[in-house]
This record gives structure tokens, C-alpha cells and sequence, in this order.
């Protein structure tokens, strides 16, 4: 009788074994799966629903709503670094000073601000941000040292809407604009088709994540979302949110990398 019911139990808990070893097995092929795939098309994938793709929805996600609450508690404009160092210059509104300023708000962290699917190889994370620069009696506001220069070093991958013109006095703001776009995945220059770009999957292909004004976040693979148009004179045309259909000041959409700003408008760059 002791035989037999030692017998049984050694029995049940080698089931038990065997059914932990099949669930992390499964758990192990699920990131060979996310692994290969990775190693097939980049640092990433253009497809939604993969690791990489969430990631980037999240931390786009992130970035807004940091953003939101602040703007919320002022006069509902999004941080813009020459307002935050109230110098009104600006040649201060570059992507490079705007997002190490977010760094120095506490708004954000180095990491969340590289996207899942990055694989161009001037673009890496800040690992030596320096939040104790941050000191407004001394007028620094931000880590000068952080940068955005997709064609040399870059701490970023995100391309946001130009802090200047119409479009940055429309769309820079807490407006709950669901057509609005505001920050995102980069994407071509003046959205022509290129598979070339570092922007696309290395299957050649293009998609990314949008965050639009109400903070809801789209999955998009076209250059000009569905209901998102501009006019011009009394006509409406689908909306290149890569492309600056109405020029440096103009009131359309756009997503992109501030390398200069100049009196005249943005020095705006794509890779």
C-alpha cells in the first residue's frame, strides 16, 4: 500500500514537471521567434503586434502623456525649450534641444526614447545623460551634450511636428485633435517612396506608430492617413505626414527631425 501510493505521486508530479518544462519552452520559442525575426529585417519589424512594434506604441504613448499632463497645468502648449528657458529664441527649438529637455522634465528616459525598430547606426541611446546640467540660475535647461543628427549621432529616433509656423501654433498644444499628428516613427524624405531609408523594415517596406492630438496611437503603413487632408485654394488634398506640402510655416501636418531652426524656418532632415 506504501508502494503504491509513493508510486502515484512520483508520477503526478513528474506531470506537473512536464507541463512547466512545455510552458517555458513555449516562452523560449516565442522570443527565438521575436529573435529571428529581429535578425530578418532590421533592428525590428514594419508588421504590428510584435515586440518591437509594441514597444514603440508604448513608449510613444508614454511620451504624450507626459507631455499632456504638463501642458495641462500651463497654458496647454507642449514643452517647447525656448519658452522652458524663456530666452524666445528660436534657434533653441531643435529636436535635439526638445527631447533633452523632456529628459531634463524627468518627463521621459534615455531608453524610451529608441525606437524598437531602429537599426540606422548613428542612432543609440544616451547612456551618459547629464540631468545634474540642468540649472536654471544658470540658464541651462537641458544636457547640451545630447544630440540629434541622424546623418552623424543621434540619442533619439522620433520624429515630432517642427516647433515653428502655423502647424506648431495649431498642433503643438493639449487639443484632444484626433487627426492631428504629433510625434511618431520617422519616415521618408518628403514622404517619396524610398526603400533605402533607414526608416524602412529591410524588407522594404514602411509603417510606424503615430500619436495623434487626443493621445490615442495609430499603427499606419501609408504616408497619408485616412482622413487626414490639407487645403489649398478651396481644394482638399490627402495629408504626406512627411512632407511639407504648404512649406516652412504652413499649417499641414508633418513629422520630422529639426536638425537647425533659422528665422526663416526649420532645417528639417530624414535618413
Amino acid at each position: 500500500m506504501i508502494c503504491w501510493m509513493t508510486s502515484r505521486t512520483t508520477f503526478g508530479f513528474s506531470l506537473i514537471g512536464l507541463l512547466v518544462s512545455l510552458a517555458c519552452m513555449l516562452v523560449l520559442a516565442m522570443f527565438m521567434m521575436n529573435a529571428l525575426n529581429k535578425a530578418k529585417t532590421g533592428a525590428g519589424t514594419v508588421l504590428p503586434g510584435t515586440v518591437a512594434s509594441f514597444q514603440d506604441k508604448e513608449y510613444l504613448r508614454g511620451l504624450y502623456q507626459s507631455m499632456a499632463v504638463a501642458a495641462q497645468t500651463g497654458d496647454g502648449r507642449f514643452i517647447v525649450p525656448s519658452d522652458l528657458a524663456r530666452s524666445r529664441d528660436r534657434s533653441d527649438d531643435t529636436t535635439a534641444s526638445l527631447f533633452s529637455a523632456m529628459l531634463a522634465q524627468h518627463y521621459t528616459v534615455p531608453g524610451q526614447l529608441i525606437s524598437g525598430n531602429e537599426y540606422n547606426p548613428n542612432v543609440w541611446r544616451d547612456e551618459d545623460y547629464d540631468f545634474a546640467a540642468y540649472y536654471p540660475a544658470g540658464g541651462v535647461y537641458w544636457d547640451p551634450t545630447f544630440v540629434a543628427d541622424l546623418e552623424v549621432e543621434s540619442n533619439t529616433s522620433f520624429a515630432h511636428v517642427p516647433l515653428f509656423g502655423k502647424r506648431f501654433k495649431r498642433s503643438w498644444r493639449f487639443t484632444a485633435d484626433s487627426r492631428t499628428p504629433i510625434l511618431g516613427n520617422r519616415g521618408p524624405r518628403a514622404g517619396v517612396d524610398d526603400p533605402n531609408s533607414y526608416t524602412y523594415g529591410r524588407d522594404g517596406r514602411w509603417a510606424g506608430h503615430i500619436v495623434f492630438g487626443d493621445g490615442h496611437v495609430d499603427f499606419i503603413d501609408s504616408f497619408t492617413p485616412a482622413g487626414l487632408f490639407y487645403d489649398r485654394g478651396g481644394q482638399r488634398y490627402p495629408d504626406n505626414i512627411f512632407a511639407m506640402e504648404e512649406g516652412e510655416s504652413g499649417s499641414d501636418a508633418i513629422l520630422t527631425f529639426t536638425k537647425e531652426m533659422t528665422p526663416d524656418g526649420p532645417i528639417i532632415q530624414h535618413d
